[in-house]
């Protein structure tokens, strides 16, 4: 008897445990849903053969269709006919509960389910133009944000365990306040030699993304996995990514994405947008570094096809060596990203002795920008320790002075202060600029510090406008100023460069002068101007950049 009570009891537990209903998936607002779903079918290519496409319904009833992409065993392993697993993501950005389908192209049987978004863990979202004054970037268009941009330009250090990069690279960057990366693994394309030679061996060097003109068959599984490992922890950071070298590798002895038939060119750019679109922080869709523009058969045919696939309407661009003759008024173009050449003149001999000069900054990034479309310095040749400084000489001075000119066109940049164009390192004379002062570019790592302060915690920066036609009797290539009329001025005058400055009337009571080296400052008498007039400044001396700061409260 006692034998058949235990009996009916477990037998209760257990239709009582089957009946109870499984917890709903939570996933943070902009962060990102994943499933993996088995198609066990025998297909010549899984990658190609056949197409598995989701739709995702929000609370508010708005419809978004997607797609999924073959992964192998879902672990990194397996190539085009080995491996049932598929797997489809998405970046939910509103709070409730989402419905999902999937289906095969093939009619295979799909599924559907729910997920619940939450504010727990949600990201800040998408970096789009911002709504209310496109020359600077806001997450979701609507929440304003200063990018304090690095060059981190490990191209396999990928494959190096991720415990180190985490701790020796990408932390203390964060830890120094960096919110945007201008990456080179982000497609992995070429340059193995470049990861960290000061950390451990990379567990491998072949990290070629597909094989030369056949990216729907030979997609690397394993290399996907290793990106996807640090896509994954900076955006859970926050930390946006711009991909340097982009979709084609032909500039760098990689795969070219002109000996992709079309078919292909629209498995590559598909395939990549179901993989990384979802993720929050991709910050800058790019095609590879200094082209026109207007190629159909490449960068702009490019641009379409991301804009066609990606739902989230993630950043794209192209680089522009010579910002003068831009194509940004495309539609396939939703930001500029530009590099100082032609600004002196067309012809390169003459101009390539102004690549080191701030002024050529500052121009490129005035003529840089169309209307709606936030201009990024991608490629300032004073900006950058590696690659161009023993091309050009700048200074540290020619740096910091850089940093503000394209600060004050209205623009945003990203700066390197590490070597490595042989061997690449994290610590020393030569590497990551964030580690004491045995590295001369600590320096510059103060400078960007302080200017970041500035912009981002003593002025409203997404309200102002680049605004040189404010000043008078100054050196328009060593003073330029940046406003918002009646409220809030910044100047940076190039070694204590006197101006004049013509401003609105106002009680400007919170104003001072600051060194742009040490971040110490100086007030500024209070000016009460009943009316509009124009007031002559002088800086504190001549051994320093000053920014003079003028303030209604």
């Amino acid at each position: 008897m006692r034998n058949i009570t235990l009996w009916f009891a477990a037998v209760f537990l257990l239709l009582l445990n089957c009946n109870k209903p499984e917890p709903i998936l939570e996933v943070g607002k902009y962060a990102t849903f994943e499933k993996k779903v088995e198609n066990t079918n025998a297909y010549s290519n899984k990658f190609a053969d056949v197409e598995l496409t989701t739709e995702f319904v929000s609370p508010s009833g708005k419809t978004t269709n997607f797609y999924g992409f073959f992964d192998g065993d879902g672990k990194g392993r397996g190539d085009s006919i080995t491996g049932n697993t598929w797997k489809f993501r998405f970046m939910p950005n509103e709070i409730g509960e989402w419905k999902y389908t999937w289906t095969w192209s093939d009619g295979t049987k799909g599924g559907s389910g729910t997920f619940l978004c939450t504010e727990t863990n949600a990201r800040k979202g998408v970096l789009r133009p911002y709504d209310k004054n496109p020359r600077w970037f806001a997450y979701n268009g609507t929440e304003s944000v200063w990018l304090k941009s690095y060059y981190e330009s490990g191209h396999s250090s990928i494959a190096q365990p991720f415990q180190w990069i985490k701790d020796n690279v990408y932390q203390p960057m964060i830890d120094r306040g960096y919110n945007h990366l201008q990456v080179n693994w982000l497609l992995s394309l070429c340059c193995f030699e470049q990861y960290y030679h000061d950390g451990p061996e990379p567990t491998t060097k072949d990290l070629t993304l597909f094989k030369e003109g056949k990216a729907p068959s030979t997609m690397r599984l394993d290399v996907w996995q290793m990106m996807e490992t640090h896509v994954d922890w900076l955006n859970q950071k926050d930390v946006g990514l711009h991909m340097f070298l982009g979709f084609d590798g032909s500039k760098n002895y990689g795969p070219k994405w002109i000996n992709l038939s079309e078919a292909e060119k629209d498995f590559y750019v598909k395939y990549v947008v179901a993989r990384l679109a979802p993720y929050a922080n991709i910050a800058g869709w790019g095609y590879v570094w200094e082209v026109p523009g207007d190629r159909p058969e490449e960068e702009l045919g490019w641009a379409q096809l991301v804009k066609k696939y990606d739902v989230f309407n993630h950043l794209r661009t192209y680089e522009d060596e010579h910002p003068t003759k831009n194509e940004y008024h495309r539609d396939a173009y939703n930001f500029a990203a530009i590099e100082n050449h032609s600004i002196f003149s067309e012809n390169r001999d003459e101009d390539r002795p102004y690549w080191k000069e701030p002024w050529t900054h500052h121009q490129a990034c005035l003529d840089g920008y169309v209307a709606g479309k936030p201009v990024y310095m991608i490629e300032g040749n004073a900006l950058w320790r590696r690659f161009w400084q023993q091309r050009t000489k700048a200074t540290l001075d020619d740096l910091r002075q850089s940093a503000w000119a394209c600060v004050t066109a209205g623009a945003s940049f990203n700066w390197c202060g590490h070597a490595g164009e042989e061997t690449l390192v994290a610590f020393g004379e030569e590497g990551l600029p964030f580690f004491g002062d045995d590295n001369p570019y600590a320096e510059s790592a103060k400078h960007i510090d302080i200017l970041s302060q500035i912009m981002s915690e003593e002025l409203s920066f997404y309200n102002m406008v680049p605004s040189d036609d404010l000043l008078s009797k100054h050196d328009p290539k060593k003073v330029w100023c940046l406003s918002e009329k009646g409220k809030q001025y910044l100047v940076f005058a190039s070694f204590g460069n006197p101006f004049d400055l013509d401003l609105e009337a106002a009680d400007y009571t919170n104003s001072k002068w600051v060194d742009a080296k040490t971040g110490e400052s100086q007030q500024v008498s209070d000016l009460a101007l009943k009316n509009n007039e124009s007031i002559s400044f002088n800086p504190p001396s001549t051994e320093t950049d000053w920014i003079l700061i003028l303030k209604t409260h």
